[in-house]
């Protein structure tokens, strides 16, 4: 008996740490931080999604940044969770103003509900660099049950690099940086297309 109780604890403690070392660090600023407390980086993700092909990666960023960025065939769901005003400019930066795409949690759950997913099934946000766009559309999915959200924390072009010649270039991590698989081509079948 008490060589079951070894083994079913050992067996317990491999797949907790396993999960463990799956898991990129909590973000240390607050307002990167998402209600579900799970975080991702790129390869982790990819290496997730490699192991269950039931996770579902979001790609949250705008169809501009598909077509002109780049994206990976992997993002079963490409729903921009802020959608850009073209006539008006952001007040607290030289860019156009950015709102909220309200149709986001129902479009989501439409293109979850075409993969035979739900709020219980596990889900990546991918912004560009990992916060300013994932972590809001994670706190709006868990307004709705949605409690398996992942952050990828470096997103699809990852950090700037802060010194020498490519100082200010998204060079760090990241999925487009890290070597895993991406392109320039939007498959018309994952398109988005405004309703």
């Amino acid at each position: 008996m008490k060589k079951l109780q070894w083994i079913v604890l050992a067996t317990l403690f491999v797949n907790v740490f396993a999960q463990g070392a799956m898991a990129s660090p909590e973000p240390k600023d607050p307002k990167k931080r998402t209600p579900q407390g799970l975080y991702v980086d790129a390869k982790e993700a990819y290496e997730m999604m490699k192991k269950d092909d039931k996770v579902i990666l979001v790609d949250v960023r705008t169809p501009e940044e598909w077509q002109f960025v780049g994206h990976t065939h992997m993002a079963q769901i490409m729903i921009p969770s802020v959608l850009f005003v073209y006539n008006e400019m952001d007040p607290k930066k030289p860019r156009y103003k950015s709102i909220n795409n309200d149709a986001f949690v129902s479009e989501l759950e439409e293109a979850a509900y075409q993969l035979g997913a739900n709020e219980d099934s596990t889900y990546i946000m991918m912004c560009r660099s990992g916060s300013s766009r994932a972590q809001p559309a994670a706190k709006m999915l868990d307004q709705y049950g949605y409690k398996n959200v992942y952050i990828m924390t470096d997103g699809f072009e990852g950090g700037k690099i802060k010194e020498g010649e490519h100082k200010g270039f998204r060079l760090k991590n990241g999925w487009k940086n890290s070597g895993l698989p991406w392109t320039y081509k939007i498959d018309p079948k994952k398109a988005y297309y405004k309703k």
